[in-house]
């Protein structure tokens, strides 16, 4: 090949259009956000983006671009990375900016891993490893000079940069590199973790959107009074007293705007009872400080409206949905608007323009939340904050001028409350966000006054708040006898829903049996699984019943005007589900967990004062439920503030309990966790980040497809049919299009009770519906194989 050759950088895109494409981007990227050092990071962003493919330009990779055999000598990263170190290096030497010498070594580590995941930059197997043996960069180099030199030599005068003078000084350019990286390495604080990722963030996304042709969607504007208009509209005339109190609430947390010093005040909260309106108050209240912001500091944030669980994102996105296209000549409401993104997300985006956006295009817009409002999961936000992953990194960008709502954030698990703390706290200071924390029980993890601010006195609140008496036995129970009492609850008290929420599934899936053993008549079952008479419906609830049926089955609950319900579950309907009854048996659980469940119970104060029951379970092996999946420490805390047996009402309880809580939480759980992760970001060690930071419990889990019915029947045909395309990346589009609805019939189970299943892959397993009578009832989901029947071949 001669140096008449056209560069590619992509089978059907000139290398000079890709890189010019990706360095404007990575300009007008960091030009929109409001940080520190704008002007300069926007000139070195365009440096990074312009030089991060340099090495596509030997033959070695054009000719990889045509035969598409992969070889060591046609890798791009490491050169690549070399040569954008001297182009940043450059920069800041010839404008004298000093202080900024550690953005050099920073785009040395975006570049080299833009097409990985960041690993430990020290060690033996760290990054700078790669710079001992430089024998394959320098047959690189040779080629390019001997090939290509003319072309790329063209193509980076445009810009003063001297090829030339790079070729010479490529063995020092070495020597600095090693020398930044160890100065890089020991230094103190968080800056250099969080700078990586936000250059690595926009290098990213840049990369990626040119490659596939994906443009940014425009941003719209919201009315920071929608909010206002849709309640007027939806709940004038309800003068109920509950209501008034979510009137006086949601009025406080609006008002309290007008007092905020918005460079000070960065981290807020709303802590609020159950069922007071947190939604609509802080949905209004981040709409409004959006429109301050623009004000006072000229850009526009995102909100990030996260929440724990799977389970109430629907149903939160539904409120905010209907808000928005409240008054709204077209009702839909389109994805750069309003976004859903958890790991089941649809991936179908739409900007209202006439555009054709592919499965691919739709999935990168998609997880790089290019919407004004994205609902998400903690898991999606804080592994982006906290993480080595190519793909979670890349929304980075689009975190930074936000306005996160952290909903429900007592699930945060207490040994990470200092790393949430440090993050945040940073997140909040250096990159222009606000924090709102959103919680019934709020955790200690800002210290009251000094690093957070209430938005409403909480107190008044809570005192108000008096829906129902909490209940405790703490002397160990049967689990045989508790279910006797169960049933003599049941037939005693033929007026009121009653729901237990068990530790296990299998606990509570023994409960069901039990009580519909019990029941002298055989009642009809849905094809969802609800067992249902005129007057009564019975149902469990666990993760081993399909998500298609355990959302219907929650949706039911609160549909359901003239039918009794009896619900048994576990902590899946825990926090934030919408659902409201009389009297709740709670297995002993953490105190926050126990005062999220009561959140069911009489939520509205729409009958006489409800009861939540607190027992103490054991199983056959006198070995007490909560012992199973509850950390000892929260369990010690919540018998020490319970203390005894007796009777509380929700206020004195709400006032009392919950403080005391998180004081002997604090005081006796210990942040070694979190201590560790500060250490492994300040020093850079990104794969031990990988290792340690895991917001659930890992359990090993195989994933089973369940044939529950004629969707499914067909939903599995498309997927066999996917499984057949050839192409690696035509048969990932391809599944995108169906993997919402494929993964509402998927259960997660534990590989040593799976039993009897057909193996599609090591990762996926198959019931089809002749095994449906053998392998999943469809009232209380999956049968592990310590409850199947014999299985005669």
């Amino acid at each position: 090949m001669s140096s008449s050759f056209k560069l590619k950088s992509h089978p059907t895109k000139p290398l000079e259009v890709h890189l010019s494409n990706v360095a404007t981007f990575c300009q007008e990227t960091v030009l929109d956000k409001e940080i520190n050092n704008k002007d300069q990071y926007s000139k070195i962003a365009f440096l990074i983006g312009l030089s991060h493919d340099f090495a596509k330009s030997t033959t070695y990779f054009q000719k990889y671009l045509i035969d598409h055999e992969k070889t060591e000598k046609a890798r791009h990263g490491l050169l690549s990375s070399i040569f954008t170190y001297y182009c940043v290096k450059n920069y800041i030497r010839s404008n004298k900016f000093e202080d900024l010498w550690h953005i050099s070594p920073i785009s040395w580590i975006v570049v080299l891993k833009h097409h990985g995941n960041l690993r430990n930059i020290k060690g033996i197997d760290g990054e700078s490893s790669k710079l001992k043996d430089l024998d394959l960069v320098r047959r690189q180099l040779a080629n390019i000079k001997e090939n290509n030199f003319e072309e790329i030599k063209g193509f980076y005068e445009k810009w003063n940069i001297d090829i030339s003078k790079f070729l010479n000084e490529f063995e020092e350019v070495v020597k600095d590199i090693k020398r930044d990286l160890r100065k890089l390495t020991r230094a103190k604080g968080l800056d250099h973790y969080f700078l990586i990722l936000f250059f690595y963030s926009v290098l990213l996304d840049a990369d990626k959107m040119d490659a596939s042709g994906t443009h940014k969607p425009p941003r719209v504007e919201i009315s920071d009074n929608i909010v206002d208009k849709y309640k007027k509209a939806a709940f004038e005339g309800e003068k109920s007293e509950i209501n008034l109190i979510r009137e006086e609430s949601y009025e406080e947390v609006i008002n309290s705007l007008n007092l905020l010093d918005l460079e000070k005040d960065r981290i807020l909260s709303i802590n609020l009872p159950t069922g007071c309106g947190k939604t609509l108050s802080a949905f209004s209240f981040s709409l409004k400080l959006r429109k301050k912001i623009e004000t006072e500091f000229g850009f526009l944030p995102r909100l990030i409206y996260s929440l724990p669980f799977l389970s109430i994102i629907d149903q939160n996105a539904e409120v905010v949905s209907k808000v928005l296209s409240h008054g709204a000549d077209d009702s839909e409401i389109f994805s750069n608007m309003l976004l859903k993104h958890h790991h089941l997300s649809d991936i179908s985006y739409k900007t209202g323009k006439e555009l054709e956006i592919s499965s691919n295009q739709s999935q990168l817009l998609t997880e790089g939340w290019y919407s004004e409002i994205v609902i998400t999961t903690f898991i999606q936000l804080f592994y982006s904050l906290i993480t080595n992953k190519n793909r979670a990194a890349r929304k980075f960008h689009n975190i930074v001028n936000s306005i996160v709502i952290l909903d429900e954030i007592q699930s945060i698990p207490h040994h990470y409350w200092e790393l949430v703390n440090h993050s945040l706290k940073y997140l909040s200071k250096e990159f222009n966000c606000w924090v709102i924390l959103m919680t019934a029980t709020q955790p200690l993890i800002f210290k009251e006054n000094e690093e957070i601010k209430s938005l409403v006195d909480k107190d008044k609140y809570f005192n108000v708040f008096n829906r129902l008496e909490y209940e405790f036995n703490l002397e160990p129970q049967d689990f045989d006898v508790f279910k006797k009492l169960i049933w003599d609850k049941i037939v005693s008290e033929p007026d009121k829903d009653i729901m237990v929420v068990l530790n296990t599934i299998n606990a509570s899936q023994e409960l069901y049996n039990y009580i519909k053993e019990m029941i002298d008549e055989d009642l009809p079952v849905e094809p969802e699984g609800i067992v249902c008479s005129d007057k009564l419906q019975i149902m469990n609830i666990s993760t081993l019943i399909i998500p298609k049926h355990r959302l219907k089955r929650i949706k039911r609950i609160n549909n359901n005007e003239k039918r009794r319900n009896i619900i048994v579950t576990t902590q899946v309907v825990e926090a934030g589900v919408d659902i409201s009854v009389d009297l709740i048996y709670r297995d002993m659980a953490p105190l926050d967990s126990i005062v999220q469940t009561a959140g069911r119970c009489n939520r509205s104060n729409e009958k006489g004062k409800g009861l939540v029951e607190v027992v103490n379970l054991k199983d056959d092996k006198a070995r007490n439920f909560y012992s199973y999946i509850y950390n000892s420490v929260l369990i010690n805390a919540t018998a020490d503030v319970i203390n005894c047996n007796y009777s509380i009402e929700e206020r004195e309880f709400n006032s009392t309990a919950v403080p005391n809580y998180y004081k002997f939480v604090s005081e006796r759980g210990s942040q070694d966790k979190s201590l560790d992760l500060i250490a492994y970001l300040e020093k850079l060690e990104f794969s031990c980040i990988k290792s340690e930071f895991k917001l659930i419990r890992n359990y090993e889990k195989i994933d089973v497809f369940v044939e529950a019915d004629k969707d499914a029947k067909e939903i599995w045909k498309k997927y066999k049919e996917i499984t057949k395309i050839k192409d690696r990346f035509k048969r990932k589009t391809a599944f995108l299009t169906i993997k919402p609805e494929f993964y509402s019939y998927v259960v997660s189970v534990d590989p040593k009770k799976i039993g009897k299943v057909v193996k599609e892959t090591e990762w996926l397993g198959y019931l089809n519906k002749d095994d449906l009578d053998r392998k999943y009832d469809i009232e209380t989901g999956f049968i592990t194989n310590d409850k199947e029947d014999v299985f005669i071949i």
